[in-house]
């Protein structure tokens, strides 16, 4: 006998088979027996014949209907990410003082921007936030923004090549440790300056980039750690800083957020700047899905289509699945494992022939060539365009790759490339960012012929119910702009410096 699995949905599905296996006839003569049959019939009723066939993959894979780690991480409401909210919005940490970490990170837009690629630092109208925002000069980042929502949830690595990673090394006693390694330290060094975990040891980087937050400003800083104490001295307003800000009441916010009468120059480190910033994102944990509502039991959570997409998702493609739990298993929807799925290569990449090589650019092993970081399924349906340089704009593109990779990347390039894409089709420069990318893309996908991958054979109709229960993904309040809105600094919210971003929906590129 198959073991159900327990919890709610496994009890339900217990009651109703062994009710109506065991109940029998009630000739007592009154109501009570015809009641109890009635009752029996609607619970039947409520399990179709998808929610059966799901429920012995959910049972058979144990798949779980909360994911733990949540309770560990912040709450937006708690002083430290607050503070990290506040920090999160203000352009005081640009460069230049043109662009906040919400510029291309913007909780109404999924936690990202809307765009396939992100516009930083020269941005012609740097307010403007979202599929509207352009970019005043030529696009000089190459990847696409992820997004923050569920960033705490992080174990392995963050940034698209992994390349703020956490460390396991054994040495000949089997002794082990853990750090994180970053771009400052190299690969699989330890960085001394690093956080506490992995998001806000992400914090530290953006603001030390040029072309996302820097800009041309803090010209004599010899390195990225120089570029980090500047920002740290002017919200601190000493050192280099002083008067940097017409406006700065920034000590008082970090002392009321660290319970603290220290004096600038010991509270106001580019430490504590990232450790809020840290709290701050991972305090946007968006996990409250219509899937896990179906796994609590809720069998109304779902219709039909995404129970027929879930089956899909959950079984191999040796047995007519589309096996995505190969990539995309675990409480998260991912293994934070890198591959190359030969998504187009269009861009400016990281090198003269326009090519980014991914994972391989910082750690060479063959199989890591173009490959990228196996990104999460939580709210995927809100963080398009989707791949390391949004080439696909819809999740249908994005199945339809899996299924046909050759196919999908003619049909990108016969479209236009990047001027086929929303954010360029009016660029009259567009062309720029198709020079070899046809060529890049031919050359990842020769690779990827090469690896175990295996494209699932699925028709139409099943390419639709696969992306019907991406969107099951979807965190309620994720998808609600009234919702969100708890993340962001509100209208009374104080403004410590006056150069908070401040987007409206309009200027999002939404309605």
């Amino acid at each position: 006998m198959k073991t159900i699995k327990t919890g709610v949905f496994g009890l339900l599905l217990c009651s109703a088979i062994s009710t109506s296996l065991l109940a029998k006839p009630d000739h007592r003569g009154d109501n009570q027996g015809s009641k109890r049959q009635k009752h029996i019939g609607v619970s039947l009723q409520t399990f179709s014949e998808e929610d059966l066939k799901l429920q012995q993959i959910i049972s058979a894979q144990n798949l779980a209907d909360t994911i733990p780690d949540v309770s560990f991480l912040p709450s937006i409401t708690q002083p430290i990410p607050q503070l990290g909210m506040k920090l999160f919005f203000t352009k005081s940490l640009g460069g230049e003082k043109t662009v906040a970490c919400a510029s291309c990170h913007h909780p109404r837009l999924g936690g990202a921007d809307g765009l396939s690629l992100p516009i930083g630092t020269n941005a012609l109208v740097p307010d403007i936030v979202g599929p509207l925002r352009e970019v005043n000069g030529e696009i000089n980042i190459p990847r696409n923004s992820p997004t923050i929502f569920n960033s705490g949830l992080a174990n392995s690595s963050l940034f698209w090549d992994g390349r703020v990673e956490r460390v396991t090394t054994t040495d000949n006693l089997g002794n082990e440790t853990t750090f994180i390694s970053t771009p400052d330290s190299g690969f699989g060094q330890p960085d001394e300056h690093a956080g506490p975990d992995l998001v806000s040891t992400l914090s530290r980087f953006p603001v030390t980039s040029v072309e996302e937050m820097r800009g041309a400003a803090f010209e004599n800083a010899f390195d990225n750690q120089s570029v980090r104490e500047h920002l740290a001295q002017r919200l601190g307003n000493y050192g280099s800083g002083v008067n940097d800000l017409e406006k700065n009441t920034w000590l008082q916010e970090f002392r009321k957020a660290f319970n603290s009468q220290q004096p600038a120059e010991s509270l106001i480190t580019f430490d504590s700047i990232a450790m809020a910033l840290g709290q701050y994102q991972a305090a946007t944990k968006m996990v409250n899905t219509p899937w896990h509502k179906y796994l609590r039991g809720d069998l109304k959570a779902l219709n039909e289509p995404q129970k027929r997409g879930a089956q899909l998702f959950f079984t191999q493609i040796s047995e007519g699945g589309a096996g995505c739990l190969n990539c995309h298993g675990g409480e998260r929807f991912t293994n934070d494992r890198f591959f190359n799925l030969a998504f187009p290569q269009y861009g400016i990449g990281l090198n003269e022939q326009n090519t980014d090589t991914g994972r391989f650019a910082i750690d060479s092993q063959q199989q890591h060539m173009f490959a990228f970081r196996v990104p999460s399924l939580l709210n995927i349906e809100l963080t398009a365009p989707y791949g390391h340089s949004g080439a696909y704009e819809s999740l249908e593109q994005v199945v339809a790759h899996y299924v046909n990779p050759a196919n999908a990347i003619e049909d990108f390039f016969a479209k236009g490339g990047a001027c086929g894409l929303a954010q360029f089709k009016n660029d009259p420069n567009c062309d720029s960012l198709n020079v070899n990318a046809y060529e890049n893309s031919q050359t990842a996908l020769a690779l990827l012929q090469l690896s175990p991958f295996v494209a699932p054979q699925l028709d139409a109709q099943q390419q639709a119910n696969l992306v019907a229960f991406l969107k099951s993904l979807t965190d309620e309040c994720a998808k609600s702009s009234r919702c969100v809105r708890r993340f962001e600094p509100g209208p009374r919210t104080f403004d410590p410096d006056n150069l908070r971003l401040r987007v409206q929906d309009a200027l999002l590129g939404k309605s």
